[in-house]
């Protein structure tokens, strides 16, 4: 029986606005990720997929200033 346990983590871990920089999830969802069911977290991953297809999930001001901008 395998314990893995599906999961968007990239390893970058930085909270900004409420979510995370590296996968998307918000607090609340990395805070009770291993608490969800299997259907849920890939429900989760199905969302983030689409927020990237889509752009992303970032704020439209969230590169302002930024240099390149």
């Amino acid at each position: 029986m395998s314990s893995s346990v599906s999961s968007p983590c990239v390893s970058i871990c930085e909270v900004e606005h409420g979510r995370c920089i590296g996968c998307g999830r918000t607090e609340t969802e990395i805070a009770e990720w291993r608490d969800y069911p299997e259907e849920k977290r890939l429900a989760i991953m199905d969302r983030l997929e689409d927020e990237a297809a889509a752009g992303g999930w970032f704020a439209d001001d969230a590169f302002d200033g930024a240099p390149g901008a």
